[in-house]
């Protein structure tokens, strides 16, 4: 695990700098130490330079602001560049709550700081308070092209949208587990897996189980086991997730078993099978050619494994409480393939239930309206990606290759499926203009349970 966001540098680990730092070494992955000012990320430079696994960043906090102008650009950029630990720019920001600078100031030394990343290609690290709406605007404005994270997310919607549109990570701390942050837990449904990190910004704001004590980086750990909580993941879930994606952000490297790609991925209890990238639909919402990673794993194939592979991998189908067919692509691509490994499955374990996920074309994509008979008794159940009420709303979000008649053979598979024995669920992603009362009303007209998934952005809506 990564504490993405700590202040190991600050007066307040004077005493016990050293413990604190090998505890890091022994429980943690990484940890960076954020700069406020010019001086002060030359100490966390030094901090950074005395251990492999601490790392440092080069800002000026928005309340140092004043003290500092646009003409400051090269000594920030000369700092930065002083140390290969250097993984960032920042805290850097707009702080709105104390105003210990004034506004105008803020504003030009955050654009300059952002420069100066987009000079040396690296992150900005984001602080916003009581500016949401204001940073929102500057991001959308000034981000292009620049990688960066919201740090303490405090769960404004219009900040949150914002910084995904423009590809930006959202980091959760210590005030995520708070009781009364129920509006901030819910803004993490909305995050994808891909921009997820954690922090502790020690040494403030100690998660609950250990509130009103001094935090320290290894109590990210209460922050990661909320958020699993939350999400009905696992400790593990989230502990990978926002490993890789830290490591993605400040290009620190993955570990070979995190950089290849993953033809079987586990998440929770379940086993998810990865056939194939490709899909006969562009749906406005999906990761597909945006990310590679999803839930921690990398699921952008670059070939096209042969069964036996994916049969290797699962081992023991018995130990998983469902196995699933959702990857990057559409199973249905690979029906041989989706066909043999099931049935393979079902050889070895009949009461592990199956699932394929499914976009619901398969008739079109095989040309066989015999492929549901194929998977009797070898596929127990499907989840059908429909993702609108009506060919109309069909047709304008979800893209499929095939053109009109894919609504009709779409709507054919389900009723079919559920002729046929198979347990079916249709599901769609909660989108700007998402009908979802017409939804709710074609799964009773089918007579087939819906679930109803959050939308998660990856860009702008309207591109």
């Amino acid at each position: 695990m990564i504490d993405t966001h700590a202040h190991l540098h600050f007066p307040q680990f004077d005493g016990d700098r050293e413990e604190v730092i090998r505890e890091c070494e022994e429980k943690l992955d990484a940890v960076i130490t954020v700069g406020c000012e010019l001086e002060d990320s030359k100490r966390a430079i030094k901090v950074a330079e005395s251990s492999k696994k601490i790392f440092a960043t080069v800002g000026i906090h928005p309340h140092e602001a004043k003290n500092y102008s646009e003409r400051d650009y090269e000594k920030v950029l000369e700092t930065a560049k002083s140390s290969r630990k250097v993984v960032a720019i920042g805290e850097a920001g707009l702080d709105f709550y104390r105003n210990l600078s004034p506004k105008e100031k803020q504003y030009e030394v955050l654009k300059m700081q952002v420069e100066v990343a987009r000079e040396l290609s690296l992150p900005v690290v984001i602080h916003t308070r009581n500016a949401a709406k204001e940073m929102a605007e500057f991001i959308r404005k000034e981000f292009k092209g620049v990688k960066g994270v919201v740090h303490c997310f405090s769960g404004e919607k219009e900040l949150l949208e914002a910084a995904l549109d423009e590809g930006l990570y959202i980091s959760y701390s210590g005030i995520f587990t708070y009781p009364k942050n129920n509006s901030l837990r819910e803004t993490v449904k909305f995050v994808p897996s891909s921009r997820l990190l954690v922090e502790t910004d020690s040494p403030y704001l100690s998660p609950q189980p250990v509130r009103g004590k001094r935090n320290k980086p290894t109590f990210v750990a209460y922050t990661a086991k909320a958020i699993a909580d939350y999400l009905g993941l696992s400790f593990s879930d989230i502990d990978r997730i926002t490993t890789v994606n830290a490591k993605r952000l400040f290009s620190l490297p993955l570990t070979q078993e995190e950089e290849k790609e993953r033809l079987v991925y586990k998440v929770g209890d379940k086993l998810y099978i990865n056939l194939t990238t490709n899909c006969p639909c562009s749906c406005k919402f999906c990761f597909r050619g945006k990310e590679d990673f999803i839930l921690g794993y990398n699921l952008n194939l670059k070939r096209e494994p042969i069964a036996q592979e994916y049969m290797y991998r699962i081992k023991n189908p018995k130990i998983y409480s469902e196995i699933v067919f959702c990857g990057y692509g559409e199973p249905f691509e690979r029906f041989k393939e989706l066909k043999e490994i099931a049935s393979w499955v079902k050889k070895f374990s009949k009461e592990t239930p199956v699932r394929v996920d499914t976009c619901g074309l398969a008739f079109l994509i095989t040309k066989n309206k015999e492929v549901l008979d194929e998977l009797k008794g070898v596929v127990d159940s499907f989840s059908v990606s429909v993702n609108a009420s009506n060919p109309e709303e069909y047709y304008k979000v979800v893209n499929p290759k095939f053109g009109k008649g894919s609504w009709e053979s779409l709507i054919e598979f389900i009723k079919k499926a559920k002729e046929k024995g198979f347990k079916v669920v249709i599901t769609a992603v909660d989108y700007p203009g998402f009908n979802r009362e017409g939804f709710k009303e074609l799964a009773e007209e089918l007579k087939v349970p819906y679930r109803i998934r959050p939308f998660k952005r990856f860009k702008r809506w309207e591109s």
